[in-house]
């Protein structure tokens, strides 16, 4: 019986990945790597630069293809003591996957050779 939980416990994870990995063409495209880390302001992502254009001034702004596994949540409206709780994992939170604008110079971007990319990195940096 232990066999068949770990099985399916298994293939929810492969489809969980398989639903966050990048389309193969975006992996082909990516020439560059930015992780931010977790903050009060951001949360975790990890964005694949695939693709140089200018802005209507003029500016080199770069498109990515961003991955944040835990979006940070809403402050409650209001603090009720007798619903309080422990930390723990945060209850509806969906990846949010998007395709977003950011500076081609960001320091903290990560070069790659595109093409090199044939599968998804760490989604945390490594």
């Amino acid at each position: 019986m232990k066999r068949i939980e770990v099985d399916v416990a298994q293939r929810v994870l492969n489809a969980y990945e398989k639903a966050l990995a990048p389309p193969a063409e975006i992996l082909a495209r990516t020439f560059g790597l930015l992780w931010t880390t977790r903050t009060l302001l951001h949360a975790d992502s990890i964005a694949y630069v695939y693709e140089r254009t200018r802005d209507i001034l003029g500016r080199e702004v770069c498109k990515a293809y961003r991955i944040t596994e835990h979006p940070l949540q809403p402050a409650p409206a209001r603090f009720d003591p007798s619903k309080a709780q422990f930390p723990g994992p945060l209850p509806n939170t969906t990846p949010l996957i998007e395709t977003v604008e950011l500076r081609c110079n960001d320091p903290g971007m990560q070069p790659v050779v595109p093409g090199s990319l044939k599968s998804p990195v760490p989604r945390h940096r490594p």
